[in-house]
């Protein structure tokens, strides 16, 4: 017998209708989504578009109109139980340049009421056990950001929220990363990642949700997303004959050589043709 829609799993993270404002100006407009337990979702969107806000907004950390709901827990009735839900991890971790990885980690866990027998298997979890006594000030700006991680991930939350965590990062470095977020999920960690971060994406993200000027412009998988280019450009398999003869059979056609030119579109290009697309809507 098929289940009801009332014995669905109730969502990990749920946001309904959320509004921000500064002032006049509006930052989130009518923002509505959800998250399964172990999922990964990646906020996409240009600078301004209100990812970091849509975050701060479900740490509860400003206010907002709408509804947030961690794991059960309302942001806004009772914020500091849905806080301990959270894992989150800004841009710029704020960690003490002369602090060892193991002090600043019982710090954290002091802060939190985190059990501080946590912090060694945090540690393994990000693959810095052997730096646990290694001064932050001398750690690569990929260590330090899986050292929040670990912060992030003490006491157990089953929400991580990741704002633009690699956006400082060189190549291999967020290769790591992007390698330590598919072992959260695998945990059963529900992931939130506002990224810049597009290779591999399709690996990386169960949904991806656009935000463009404060609206949800899409919501879905990277198949989907992938889908929303294709009614405007085609690859064409030339299967044994040469370019030259192709390009004389779109001449004939009326479309000149000036038109024609190989493309390789990759997620950032789907992703500002989302954006131009809801533009184009309003």
């Amino acid at each position: 017998m098929n289940a009801m829609p009332d014995d669905k799993p109730r969502p990990m993270l749920r946001v309904q209708s959320l509004q921000r404002s500064y002032g006049k100006r509006v930052v989130l407009r009518d923002v509505t989504f959800d998250a399964a337990a172990g999922s990964v979702i990646a906020l996409l969107g240009s600078n301004g578009a209100g990812k970091t806000t849509a975050l701060k907004c479900i740490l509860g950390v400003i206010s907002f109109g709408g509804e947030i709901e961690v794991d059960g827990c309302s942001v806004k009735k009772d914020g500091k139980e849905a806080r301990k839900r959270i894992g989150y991890v800004p841009q710029l971790p704020a960690l003490a340049e002369g602090d060892t990885c193991q002090q600043a980690l019982e710090f954290i866990a002091d802060l939190k009421g985190a059990p501080r027998a946590g912090i060694t298997p945090a540690l393994e979890l990000v693959n810095l056990a052997q730096e646990r006594d290694a001064r932050i000030g001398q750690l690569s700006g990929g260590m330090r950001q899986r050292l929040a991680v670990a912060a992030a991930v003490l006491g157990g939350p089953p929400v991580l929220l990741l704002d633009e965590p690699t956006a400082s990062l060189d190549i291999d470095s967020k290769r790591e990363f992007q390698q330590l977020i598919l072992r959260l999920r695998d945990e059963g960690k529900t992931i939130i990642l506002s990224t810049h971060f597009f290779e591999h994406l399709e690996e990386l993200a169960d949904r991806v949700l656009i935000l463009h000027d404060g609206r949800v412009a899409f919501d879905g998988t990277t198949d989907d997303l992938a889908a929303t280019s294709r009614s405007k450009r085609l690859v064409v398999n030339l299967n044994g004959h040469s370019p030259s003869e192709t390009a004389a059979v779109l001449e004939r056609a009326g479309i000149d050589r000036s038109r024609i030119q190989p493309v390789a579109m990759g997620w950032e290009d789907i992703v500002l043709a989302t954006q131009q697309t809801e533009e184009d809507a309003q």
